[in-house]
């Protein structure tokens, strides 16, 4: 017996291929912004992170994420407008961008300085939103810097938290669990390498 693959029928089609992180969730952001609400957007990406992203993207706008297949390569999502689905304003994606040279900087300035122990261990949120969200309910904890994701735990865009020492690690870890933050996993560095070890 043959599988027949489903076929959803859409409104418009937007090819985000060889566009990398953020610009294809941004401006899957801005088209169906201005779609008519029930509309379906197919969406073409190739960069690596954009199935996350738009999965995050989707349960933070309240537009319904119909299908997400892989294809070639292709990430190939299928959005519908809701009645309910509000997108991030031209505004939130500017600070959105400024995050990212922040967090860079940040990370560039830490690497400089001989006199501030460098975090070891980092833990790392199913969403970029995720991170910033615990930034804020950690203001005040030095013990924990927002800093962009190493590539050698996840080529894709995102942030971690780095902290020094797999106690304290593990301490935030659960504290932001229990509070119902996205956190995924604790890395630790060792010898300029990168193993998980929790959970």
């Amino acid at each position: 017996m043959k599988t027949v693959k489903e076929e959803i029928s859409f409104d418009r089609e937007l090819d985000l291929s060889g566009l990398s992180c953020p610009v294809p969730i941004v401006m899957t952001s801005e088209t169906v912004k201005k779609m008519k609400e029930g509309e379906v957007l197919k969406v073409i990406a190739t960069d690596p992170g954009f199935e996350r992203d738009v999965w995050s993207w989707s349960r933070q706008t309240k537009n319904e994420l119909l299908k997400v297949e892989k294809e070639n390569g292709k990430t190939i999502a299928y959005i519908r407008k809701t009645s309910e689905g509000k997108e991030p304003t031209i505004g939130y994606w500017i600070r959105f961008h400024a995050l990212g040279v922040k967090l860079h900087l940040r990370m560039f300035l830490l690497k400089l300085n001989p006199f501030v122990k460098k975090p070891d261990h980092f833990i790392t949120f199913v969403a970029i939103s995720e991170g910033t969200r615990a930034e804020s309910f950690l203001k005040g904890r030095k013990e924990a810097v927002l800093l962009p994701i190493p590539d050698e735990i996840d080529p894709r865009c995102g942030v971690v938290l780095g902290v020094r020492g797999e106690k304290t690690a593990k301490e935030i870890y659960e504290l932001l669990r229990k509070e119902g933050f996205g956190v995924e996993s604790i890395y630790r560095l060792r010898e300029g390498k990168y193993e998980r070890v929790y959970p």
